[in-house]
């Protein structure tokens, strides 16, 4: 690659051009997933190339029209059937549009991120409050109040064992960007009420764990969980599972 892109860091270009060890590229996905400023240079450098790549397809259908219309100011010496010309125009026209086309979707694929899927159809989870928060746990409550690490202590403190506290210790755990922890306890809601033959929290979780499955590239694994929620009318994410989204599920683990 050229020299185009001075400060960009150099490992998220070798990134983009395949050239990292499993080692590096597992290491740079990591910090990736971390830092919100390295995830927008990578995906500047990502929309640079589609850019770059997109000028390319309309110059090639630039050159295929100013053909078409030398030709046509041309007196040739043999004359072109008009059937015969109408469709060689017409196959170059065809040619062109798919040019575009195929610009507009490489465009779309190479400037996807999980960041930005995720992002996209993330929203905080909020408790509900039906009889007023006097009863409420701690745990409830620092959830409530937003503060994360809190809620995080007193999970692993085990003060407060069970499905909602284990559910809010893996939703305070996505607030802070944290998907290895949230990715834990969103399984172990799933756990629990299997174990238990009880459904508490369960849509919840599965919706939240396969958004941080998104977030953590484990594309596979999402794409399992949104099918399931997807083919559930009576699940409460269902109209959240759009076929756009897992749309754009499959093209990030095609990238």
């Amino acid at each position: 690659m050229d020299n185009a892109t001075p400060n960009m860091p150099e490992d998220l270009v070798r990134l983009l051009d395949n050239e990292l060890t499993p080692e590096e590229k597992a290491e740079l996905e990591s910090r990736l997933a971390a830092d919100l400023q390295l995830q927008q240079d990578f995906d500047s450098l990502l929309c640079t190339r589609a850019a770059i790549r997109h000028y390319g397809l309309q110059q090639q259908v630039s050159a295929i029209h100013l053909q078409m219309m030398e030709e046509m100011n041309e007196q040739p010496v043999k004359r072109i059937a008009p059937v015969r010309k109408m469709f060689r125009y017409s196959a170059a026209v065809a040619a062109g549009i798919l040019l575009i086309v195929g610009g507009f979707f490489a465009y779309q694929f190479f400037t996807l991120t999980p960041g930005k899927v995720f992002s996209a159809h993330y929203q905080s989870f909020e408790l509900t409050t039906v009889r007023g928060t006097l009863n409420e746990s701690a745990v409830e409550k620092a959830f409530r109040d937003k503060n994360y690490t809190e809620v995080i202590r007193l999970h692993d403190a085990g003060t407060e064992p069970g499905v909602k506290a284990e559910f809010l210790n893996g939703a305070a755990a996505l607030e802070l960007k944290d998907n290895t922890r949230a990715i834990t306890s969103f399984n172990r809601v799933i756990s629990l009420n299997k174990e238990a033959h009880t459904t508490g929290f369960q849509d919840e979780a599965e919706y939240y764990l396969a958004l941080s499955y998104i977030a953590a590239r484990d594309y596979k694994s999402a794409l399992g969980l949104l099918k399931k929620i997807g083919s559930d009318p009576q699940h409460l994410y269902n109209s959240k599972v759009t076929n756009g989204l897992i749309r754009q599920v499959r093209m990030l683990s095609w990238q």
